[in-house]
């Protein structure tokens, strides 16, 4: 048994099928969805998403996402998303380094700002991460 299931970022099609599995990082950590799931509509927090059609894995890197378990469907909604394939790991170490080192001159300031490079740094972690074990992924 398997869930229809859709993925767009940026209102773009990434991956439309049938999946038997999917696991994303949610608002309160890791889960999976299973066909059946109860209904959920969730905040995925920025990271790899995985997603399983019988012995085949896609694998997405998702940043500002929502997910959303329906009993018929499960619909996922992203700002941003690609294919961990098409991740650069020299880049995402590049943009954690630049937000590291804007998060250093900023200092301990409540501003908005400092969230937003906080948040800026935890995607450019997360990239880095999803992009390391896609290159471990197509060497094994």
């Amino acid at each position: 048994m398997a869930v229809p299931t859709r993925l767009l970022a940026a209102l773009q099609p990434l991956f439309e099928g049938e999946c038997d599995f999917i696991v994303a990082r949610g608002a309160s950590g890791e889960l999976g969805v299973l066909p059946g799931h109860a209904p959920l509509l969730t905040w995925l927090k920025p990271g790899e998403l995985m997603l399983r059609q019988g012995r085949e894995e896609h694998f997405f890197f998702l940043e500002d996402a929502y997910l959303e378990v329906l009993p018929d469907r499960v619909s996922i909604l992203a700002d941003r998303g690609v294919p961990t394939t098409e991740l650069d790991a020299a880049a995402a170490e590049e943009s954690r380094r630049t937000a590291q080192e804007e998060l250093a001159r900023a200092g301990n300031s409540d501003s908005p700002e400092l969230a937003e490079l906080q948040h800026r740094l935890e995607v450019a972690e997360y990239r880095l991460q999803a992009a390391e074990r896609d290159r471990r992924r197509r060497r094994d």
